[in-house]
């Protein structure tokens, strides 16, 4: 089984290194990136530098997002397009090996990216004196966490229907939804109603974000940067 796992997983990165779509999302965004980030070079002040790097890192961490949740559609999609499956469900691969290699090697790429952002936000941080390294770990771990979500999520949409109706679905019941829903009934529930049929509603808003990947991502605080600022940390740098 692991030989056909690596198998698999070393045909999926094949797929992802030769995908058009893939790699123009990528330096599409990358360009944006680069056109964001482009007049954060003329100024010089620490509050400024701050808040560019927390809106390139948000602006990435966003990016991963997009990116994770396109790796496990097209890749469970690209097969059932090009009906190939007949020739991955046959023996010795099961269609148990194929779906955990599709799921193992989107999360590989998901991971070499976060750690490829993070590093580079790491650069920025000491190339600008702004000591947030904790803070960025902790965002890119939870970026991560988010994408595995992502990834899980497009894969089981992508083998029950149609890509478009897959994309369509997830843009409509994500997080935000749930959690909007979850506030709702928090509020009636304060307001003093106790119906019978709140009850099981309740539960299952109450469940279902930790189900749904969370489109709501961690920034880094402005709080911080004062903090930094009335210690002289940043100034004392320029």
């Amino acid at each position: 089984m692991t030989e056909l796992l690596r198998a698999n997983v070393l045909a999926d990165f094949a797929y992802y290194r030769r995908s058009r779509l893939l790699i123009a999302f990528a330096l599409v965004f990358l360009l944006l990136t680069g056109l964001t980030s482009l007049p954060t070079f003329f100024m010089n002040s620490g509050v400024q530098n701050f808040n560019s790097l927390q809106e390139i890192y948000s602006t990435m961490n966003g990016f991963l997002l997009f990116f994770a949740a396109g790796l496990g559609l097209f890749v469970v999609s690209s097969h059932l397009r090009n009906r190939s499956l007949k020739m991955v469900f046959t023996k010795p691969c099961s269609p148990a090996v194929w779906l955990l290699s599709a799921f193992a090697s989107a999360v590989a790429v998901s991971l070499l990216l976060n750690l490829i952002v993070l590093a580079s936000a790491v650069v920025m941080s000491f190339a600008w004196h702004l000591p947030v390294r904790a803070g960025l770990l902790f965002i890119s771990v939870d970026t991560f966490v988010a994408s595995v979500g992502l990834i899980a999520y497009l894969m089981l949409l992508a083998t029950l229907a149609h890509p478009a109706i897959a994309v369509t679905f997830a843009l409509i019941f994500n997080a935000d939804l749930f959690y909007d829903a979850q506030m709702w009934a928090q509020s009636v529930i304060r307001s003093g109603n106790s119906s019978l049929g709140l009850r099981p509603f309740t539960i299952f808003i109450f469940s279902s974000p930790w189900c749904m990947p969370s489109a709501k991502r961690p920034r880094i605080s402005t709080a911080a940067c004062e903090s930094y600022m009335a210690s002289g940390d940043i100034l004392s740098s320029h």
